[in-house]
């Protein structure tokens, strides 16, 4: 994943690339339901921490889910600084439940997913995704229409 963030957006420090990270496995988690990359991550005093996990498999994601989640998460977070990234996760309700394991501070996925589905990350004017109402308004309409 790195190395696709630098082939999108060069020029980028690691520590900086690594804390985007936390934001695009979110997001990816949020939208699809399944992890962008396969390594643990860590919530550590510089925000987070991924392992480079050798042995099973990565899931396997089509390139068109990784470009659309990679190029969301710079559009909205590359021009933060990283002390402001850091200030962005270690608020977030996953960094804070996985400090308080101190001999594993692992980040769990279904912490991120529910986190980056909240309503105040979805209700986003500037996002594109359908906001609550709009998802509730779908919904019904769907069904009203009978499931079709």
């Amino acid at each position: 994943m790195i190395a696709f963030i630098d082939a999108r957006r060069p020029g980028l420090k690691l520590g900086k690339k690594q804390l985007l990270l936390y934001f695009a496995q979110g997001h990816h988690l949020a939208r699809r339901g399944d992890p962008l990359f396969a390594e643990p991550m860590y919530a550590t005093d510089h925000g987070i921490s991924v392992d480079d996990v050798p042995g099973g498999p990565a899931p396997q994601i089509d390139s068109e889910a990784i470009a659309n989640t990679i190029g969301y998460v710079l559009i909205r977070y590359s021009a933060l600084s990283p002390a402001d990234l850091r200030t962005l996760i270690q608020a977030s309700e996953p960094w804070r439940l996985a400090r308080k394991n101190t001999d594993e501070p692992r980040i769990e996925w279904m912490w991120l997913t529910d986190w980056f589905r909240r309503p105040d990350e979805t209700d986003d004017p500037d996002d594109e995704r359908p906001n609550r109402a709009e998802r509730v308004e779908a919904e019904t309409h769907l069904a009203s229409q009978g499931g079709h």
